[in-house]
Parts: C-alpha cells; sequence; structure tokens
C-alpha cells in the first residue's frame, strides 16, 4: 500500500496556449475569429464588422447595425 495520495501532487501546469498568425497578419484577428483582414478572400470593413458584432454581443447589445436607419435632416440638405 502506497502512503501518497495522487492528491498530494501538485497540479501539472500547462504552457500557456501561443496563438500564432502568418507574418503580417493580426495575431488577435486569428485568435479570436481564426482570420484577419489580411487574409486572402478577407476584407478590412469584414474584420471590422466582426470586431463590432463580437463587442457589441459582450456588451449584451442587439446585433443592429452601427449606424442610423435613415439620414439625419443635416445630411439631406442640398
Amino acid at each position: 500500500m502506497c502512503d501518497t495520495a495522487d492528491d498530494d501532487k501538485p497540479a501539472r501546469e500547462e504552457p500557456p496556449t501561443v496563438h500564432v498568425a502568418p507574418p503580417g497578419h493580426s495575431r488577435a484577428g486569428h485568435r479570436v475569429h481564426g482570420w484577419c483582414s489580411r487574409c486572402p478572400g478577407r476584407e478590412v470593413w469584414e474584420e471590422l464588422l466582426a470586431w463590432r458584432l463580437r463587442e457589441n454581443e459582450s456588451a449584451d447589445e442587439s446585433p443592429a447595425p452601427d449606424r442610423a436607419p435613415a439620414p439625419s435632416r443635416e445630411a439631406t440638405r442640398g
């Protein structure tokens, strides 16, 4: 019979996860979305929209767009 129990052993620490992206790409974009605006077939506006949607969800806001549904009176003056 063994006098030591498994509970006495210190928890094994795992190394931190290393997030990588191709050179010149956004590590944050790849970590969160799996892609960034530098990836082939992606545009800057797509990444911007993805970040906005993510932040709106984290603040429990509706997925409504950030712009007004109709132009303001000032914008329609000629």
